[in-house]
């Protein structure tokens, strides 16, 4: 009888765990891109601009087909000198930005995404922006000391909630089991043997 009650137990403290995790949640889910970019000199014997790093965004808007950048993390090197990315500019701070990032080509819009580093960045205060242009139709910092270049992001795979709950209800029935058979082997009685002598 002990054990159908607590076997009752483990299965309701399973169900209810997976259906909460399973319940809407009115907070976005988080994603994350890591980003790359590089940008040449317009001079021919001047330095280029690169960075990389991590975006981090809102979850897919499915209307406008774009994500809201939130955060961000990473390096930027200018004439060989790296500076570290301290994090995202609130959206019009900078070069009128908006922060978003396309689903699909051009994967920035005009105003771009603006952000922070530790350096003199392009504007001697620490501040950076990056977008597209149509005209150009090219990736480019605001700054006017770099011709247009490449800019990409990959998507980083990020463990589906089931998955993570599944998980831990499979890891939780194991030590529960594993329990339960630890418990019966103490309780089982041993048997006395005795030997006689002859």
């Amino acid at each position: 009888m002990k054990l159908v009650k607590k076997l009752g137990i483990a299965t309701a403290s399973a169900v209810i765990s997976i259906t909460g995790v399973g319940v809407s949640s009115t907070a976005q889910a988080v994603q994350l891109f890591d980003f790359q970019y590089s940008f040449p000199s317009y001079e021919a014997n001047g330095t280029g601009i690169s960075a990389s790093g991590t975006l981090t965004t809102t979850d897919l808007d499915p209307i406008k087909n774009n994500y809201t950048i939130t955060g961000i993390t990473g390096t930027r090197t200018i004439q060989g000198i790296s500076e570290t990315i301290i994090g995202i500019l609130s959206p019009g701070t900078y070069g009128i930005n908006d922060n978003l990032l396309n689903a699909s080509t051009p994967m920035l819009s005009q105003n771009g995404f603006s952000y922070l580093v530790s350096g003199s960045g392009e504007d001697r205060n620490g501040n950076v922006n990056v977008f597209y242009s149509s005209f150009n139709e090219g990736y480019s910092e605001l700054s006017s000391d770099v011709d247009y270049g490449s800019f990409s992001v990959v998507p980083r795979p990020v463990p589906e909630p089931y998955t993570v709950s599944g998980s831990l209800v499979a890891l939780g029935f194991g030590w529960w089991m594993k329990r339960k058979q630890a418990v019966a082997s103490q309780k089982k009685p041993h048997k006395n043997i005795y030997l006689l002598d002859s």
